[in-house]
C-alpha cells in the first residue's frame, strides 16, 4: 500500500487498538495528539512517511506503549522529555528526522529501554550521562549528529548486555578510556568521524564478541607490537568474522 493524505485525528476514537503501524506510506502533516487516547497501544509505528512538526508530547499518556518508531520522517522539533515517563518503552527510534537540541535526561529514566536509535539528526550537546542508569540497554546509535564532548568515563559500567554502540559522524573528542571491557557482549562498535585522541585501548582485544570495529577518521595513535595490534591477536584479525577499520589516524602498522 501506498496510503497518502493526513492521519484523521479520529484515530483516537479507535480505544481497542493495540498496535498501529502505519509505516512506510505518504502520510504527510502533524501526528495527530488524539493518539494519546489510545490507553491500550503498545506498539507505535509511523516511520517511513513525510510527517512534520513535533513529537506530541502527550504520548506520555499511552502508559502500556512498549515500540515506538518515527523515524524516516521530517519531525523538526525538542525530544520530549515526556517520552522519559513512558514505563514500559523496550524500543525507541527516531532515527532520520530533523530533531534538535539535547537528548533528554529523563530517558534515563526508562528502566526496560533496550534499543535507542536517534540517528541522522541535528542533536546536539554531550553525551547523556543519565542513560548510563539503563541497564538492560542492548542497542545505541546515535550516529550523524552534532553532539560533542567526551564521553562518560564509566560509559560501560552499567552496560553488560550492549552489543551495538555507535556514535559515528559526531563531533565527540576525548580518549577512549569508557570501560570497553565491561562491555563484554559487545558486537559492533562505531566510532568513526569524531575527533578522539590519544591511543587505541589495549581491552578492545578482550571483547570475545566483537566482529565490527570502526574507529577511522578521528586523531588516534598506536602501534602493532609482536602477534597483536591495539590489543587484537593477528589470529583474530585474520578472522573473516571481524571487520576492522582504522584508516585516516595515526596508527603504524609494523611487517609482521
Amino acid at each position: 500500500m501506498n496510503l497518502q493524505g493526513t492521519i484523521s485525528p479520529h484515530v483516537g476514537n479507535l480505544s481497542f487498538l493495540v498496535s498501529l503501524d502505519l509505516c512506510n506510506n505518504s502520510f504527510l502533516g502533524f501526528i495527530p495528539h488524539e493518539i494519546s487516547r489510545l490507553h491500550r497501544l503498545r506498539i507505535l509505528v509511523l516511520q517511513g512517511n513525510k510527517l512534520e512538526g513535533n513529537i506530541p508530547p502527550t504520548l506520555q499518556l499511552c502508559h502500556k506503549l512498549e515500540s515506538i518508531s518515527l523515524s524516516i520522517n521530517r519531525l523538526s522539533c525538542l525530544i520530549p522529555k515526556e517520552l522519559g515517563f513512558l514505563p514500559r518503552v523496550c524500543k525507541l527510534y527516531l532515527g532520520a528526522n530533523n530533531l534538535i537540541g539535547e537528548i533528554p535526561s529523563s530517558l534515563g529514566n526508562i528502566s526496560t529501554l533496550q534499543e535507542l536509535s536517534l540517528v541522522e539528526n541535528g542533536l546536539t550537546g554531550s553525551f547523556p550521562s543519565a542513560l548510563l542508569n539503563v541497564s538492560i540497554l542492548a542497542l545505541i546509535s546515535l550516529s550523524g549528529n552534532y553532539m560533542s564532548g567526551s564521553l562518560p568515563v564509566d560509559l560501560c559500567r552499567n552496560w553488560p548486555n550492549t552489543y551495538y554502540i555507535s556514535l559515528s559522524d559526531n563531533k565527540f573528542g576525548g580518549q577512549l578510556t569508557f570501560g570497553l571491557s565491561r562491555c563484554r557482549e559487545l558486537e559492533i562498535l562505531s566510532l568513526s568521524y569524531n575527533n578522539f585522541i590519544g591511543s587505541i585501548p589495549g581491552e578492545i582485544g578482550s571483547l570475545q564478541h566483537l566482529k565490527t570495529l570502526f574507529l577511522g577518521v578521528n586523531n588516534l595513535t598506536g602501534v602493532s607490537i609482536g602477534t597483536c595490534i591495539v590489543g587484537i591477536p593477528y589470529t583474530k584479525l585474520l578472522s573473516p568474522m571481524l571487520r576492522i577499520v582504522l584508516e585516516k589516524n595515526g596508527i603504524e602498522i609494523q611487517d609482521w
